[in-house]
This record gives structure tokens, sequence and C-alpha cells, in this order.
């Protein structure tokens, strides 16, 4: 996650995923959990409904396991959001949400699983989302996010998941 919009949250969630499949040799499972304004879909052109709101919402029997998709990497997978909804917070507080995760973990063993969510200061989604996962990373833009804002970011995660902070867009080299 990332304190707010524009920070490249989505970007660092997709990079980290593909490098540990590609790089480390390990499987890795992409969820979209910005359900309101989804986009890790895109960066593998793979649809983004059906998906993981369209489950959460729907009352029909299914496994979500059928809503996972491969993308071109070996050994990465994605689950897209399905369509965006302003219900975000209610599907993912749902008891469901839990079992989705029991039911991926248990159908994925061994897959590393990475969540990419909503901003922490625009929605209550990763606050709920924090809750089912063992460690949270946070993004920061270098010479954007203001630090006010990652400190209040850090003060609403629950600091024992806080597993590190990335910070995004940082100029490389020596200035003379």
């Amino acid at each position: 996650t990332s304190p707010v919009k524009k920070d490249g949250k989505t970007t660092v969630a997709v990079n980290l995923a593909a490098a540990l499949a590609l790089d480390y040799e390990q499987k890795v499972l992409l969820i979209d959990g910005d359900l309101r304004c989804p986009s890790a879909h895109q960066y593998f052109r793979c649809p983004q409904s059906p998906g993981l709101a369209d489950y959460l919402h729907s009352n029909v029997p299914m496994k979500i396991t059928d809503l996972v998709q491969p993308t071109v990497l070996p050994g990465l997978r994605i689950l897209p959001s399905g369509k965006a909804t302003h219900l975000a917070s209610e599907l993912l507080a749902k008891e469901k949400m839990s079992e989705v995760l029991a039911e991926l973990r248990a159908e994925f063993p061994g897959y590393q699983i990475i969540i990419d969510s909503p901003p922490v200061l625009s929605t209550p989604d990763p606050m709920v989302i924090a809750r089912h996962v063992d460690g949270v990373l946070l993004v920061v833009r270098a010479g954007k996010t203001p630090r006010e804002y990652l400190m209040k970011a850090l003060r609403s995660l629950n600091s024992n998941k806080i597993m590190g902070v990335v910070l995004n867009g940082a100029e490389l080299g020596i200035t003379s």
C-alpha cells in the first residue's frame, strides 16, 4: 500500500511479484485488492473481471481459484480485482474474505501471496486487508509524499506488520 495515490504502489507490487517469480523462481499469486481503482490486471493484459470483488459480492456458488489467471511469466498468477466498486470496505470486511485467503493458501501451497491495496489515507480498505496478511510494505514517492502523510499512514497501520518502506522515484547518482 501507500499513504496516498500516485506513489507507485501497484508498480512496486507488480515488479516485486515479477522479480520473485523470475529472479528467485518462486511461485507468486498477485491479488489486485484495490477494488475501487484496480489496475494490476493492465500490466499483464488480462481482464479485470471476473475477479475478487465479483466473487465477494456474489452468492452464486463458485471457486475463487477459478478466477485466478496465469500470466506470461512462469510461476506468476493473478487474481484480478473484478468490477470496481464503492462497497470495497464492506466486501473486504466480510468473513468471506478470510475464507478466500484460506482457500487460496490451500490451493496454492508454496506461493508467495502479494496483495495490492488502495492508499491508506484514502480509504479504510488497507486496514481491513492488513488484518489478513503477514506483513505490509509501504510505498512512498521521493519528493512527493509528505513526511506527515507517511507518519500518519504508519500510525494507521498495525506497526507489528510493517515490513518496510520502499522509496520510489528517487534520483540516482551523485550531485555536484
